[in-house]
């Protein structure tokens, strides 16, 4: 049973040294600074923030998404054929990205993610898991300007989602979590959402394939979604959300990426708490089939906030191993 990070981490810590990024981007934007100074500074803090996850006890960690500024800008203005417009909310959060618009066809020259991916491991002493919105989600909040409807942009996505997904199986990245919270709310795209999938995931031999659904429950989806071509599906399974009663109604035959540790509120968890989850968990998934995680990002807790629910996280799942045994 291992233990990971959902992807973002806090930018921005609470000390004052902690605050660099956050004075970066402001020369940045007042053209004080060079973008290979920002560059240097995402970088800096790149490496502090996997050094915490590590430090907390994770096994696998991220890059913390540092370069990102919202879930879909980041990855959008690496596409050919997007631009950018306002701000609009991010499902029920208090968060909000950039609609991307799609102005032309979409295509990629280059790769999207991959030196993100080769900076963090080769600043990391533990495995480091590559992390991108899914081709449905950013198609389905993107608006569309060219494309005859949505299946077109998103098989157009999917391919250059492959394409991406093949160059980091070739950096030696060795999990890779694509982040599709967008079909939770349209499970009537389920059909398109399983063919994109065969397109993006076709051929990878070499990474251990994640699809993270949050921002919703399974609901209509379960077991259904079983059945896509990926080998580790991850939800949120905080306690009484309505993702446990629905996993409960058939057998869950992939792996399981649990967000045992809500990601959304800053009160802290006890362990007592989190080992009674990870024992009715149990009675759904082998836990040697399981890996321990937050339930969303972190990047909008403290950081001194995050570093405790992740320590707590590590220190659960030592605890729940030592426990079986002894």
């Amino acid at each position: 049973m291992k233990t990971t990070v959902a992807g973002s981490y806090p930018k921005i810590g609470d000390l004052t040294e902690e605050q660099k990024l956050r004075h970066a981007l402001h020369q940045f934007d007042r053209h004080e600074i060079s973008e290979e100074n920002l560059q240097a500074v995402q970088e800096e803090v790149t490496r502090e923030v996997i050094q915490e996850q590590i430090d907390s006890g994770i096994d696998l960690v991220t890059d913390g998404l540092i370069r990102w500024d919202d879930p879909l800008t980041y990855q959008a203005g690496k596409i050919l054929g997007f631009k950018t417009t306002g701000l609009t909310r991010y499902f029920d959060t208090n968060t909000f990205y950039r609609e991307p618009i799609v102005a032309t066809r979409l295509e990629s020259r280059k790769p999207l993610l991959a030196s993100d991916y080769q900076f963090a491991a080769s600043v990391s002493q533990k495995p480091v898991k590559a992390v991108m919105t899914g081709p449905y989600t950013l198609a389905k909040l993107s608006k569309n300007e060219f494309y005859r409807n949505l299946a077109q942009l998103a098989y157009d996505l999917a391919y250059i989602f492959h394409q991406e997904a093949i160059f980091l199986e070739e950096a030696g990245c060795s999990v890779i979590q694509f982040d599709e919270p967008a079909i939770l709310h349209h499970p009537q795209d389920w059909q398109l959402f399983l063919r994109v999938y065969e397109v993006v995931t076709t051929g990878l031999s070499k990474a251990e394939k994640v699809l993270f659904l949050n921002f919703g429950n399974l609901g209509e989806l379960y077991p259904k979604i079983c059945n896509i071509q990926v080998d580790t599906i991850g939800c949120e399974l905080t306690k009484d959300h309505p993702n446990w009663k629905i996993l409960k109604s058939a057998s869950f035959t992939k792996r399981l990426m649990a967000g045992l540790i809500d990601a959304r509120n800053t009160k802290m968890e006890t362990e007592e708490e989190i080992l009674e989850i990870v024992h009715h968990l149990s009675e759904i998934v082998p836990l040697e089939k399981v890996s321990l995680a937050p339930s969303h990002g972190l990047e909008f807790l403290p950081r001194s906030v995050a570093r405790k629910k992740l320590t707590l996280l590590a220190k659960v799942a030592k605890s729940y191993q030592e426990t079986k045994v002894s």
